[in-house]
């Protein structure tokens, strides 16, 4: 078989599986491992996959800055906010961080809402900031402009204080080896002390982030309580294998 077929190959069982691994790959076509490795590296280059220890994912289609994500799958988007709020009860102390799914929870929160929020996203700290009847707290640092998040050594310490009762995040990434994944290291430094700290996680990841890595791990599959996900229920399956509870929408 000519490299070519075979790569063409690695893209449609990219596309059909999600992840693939190179020693299934090896197996598969009978070559080297040596071969496998350059045909990944050369679609890696060519852009067309991520090229991961053991293997490959396929490349996101998500852009990175926040602007630019605050318009796509809205109504999806809502529907998995609507979701997480129905886990959030009066009193609780609840991280919340600042992807474009998660800012919408401030939509489908009771006005006169008890609780405390504390955020590191500025979009999500305004739109708490409507719910009158919570206090919301926004940790300090340096401005992230693509993604209108805070960080900084200051901002660990603060986080590292608190002991939520939830933590809600979104990811960039999400498959059940690698768990959570974003792609700023900043972001992950800050959502990482939340996961560790808080009682329960829950996770929101549209379709578009079920099976892709990302460059930082922020969670394990054993870290996350709940997953809600408009994808359809057979990619979901994997996840609910590791104990997951999941919420479709």
């Amino acid at each position: 078989m000519l490299a070519e077929e075979r790569r063409k190959k690695i893209l449609s069982r990219l596309s059909q599986e999600g992840q693939l691994l190179s020693t299934a790959l090896v197996k598969e076509f009978t070559v080297s491992e040596d071969t496998i490795r350059r045909d990944l590296k050369e679609l890696a280059d060519a852009g067309l996959l991520k090229k991961v220890h053991g293997g490959a994912m396929p490349m996101t289609t998500v852009p990175y800055e926040y602007g630019a994500r605050q318009e796509l799958n809205i109504e999806e988007k809502s529907a998995m906010a609507r979701r997480a709020v129905s886990l959030i009860r009066k009193g609780m102390l609840i991280f919340i961080d600042g992807g474009t799914t998660v800012v919408q929870l401030a939509q489908h929160l009771p006005a006169d809402f008890q609780g405390t929020f504390v955020t590191h996203s500025l979009p999500t700290a305004s739109a708490l900031a409507a719910i009158r009847g919570s206090e919301v707290i926004l940790l300090g640092g340096k401005l992230i402009p693509n993604l209108l998040i805070t960080t900084g050594p200051a901002q660990i310490d603060q986080a590292k204080q608190f002991r939520p009762d939830l933590a809600i995040v979104g990811v960039h990434g999400l498959t059940p080896q690698a768990g959570a994944t974003v792609e700023s290291y900043d972001d992950a430094c800050i959502k990482r002390v939340f996961i560790q700290n808080s009682a329960e996680i829950v996770v929101l990841a549209g379709h578009e982030k079920i099976g892709f890595v990302a460059a930082y791990t922020v969670a394990t599959t054993a870290d996350i309580s709940y997953l809600i996900s408009d994808a359809d229920a057979e990619r979901l399956k994997p996840f609910a294998k590791e104990g997951i509870t999941i919420w479709g929408v």
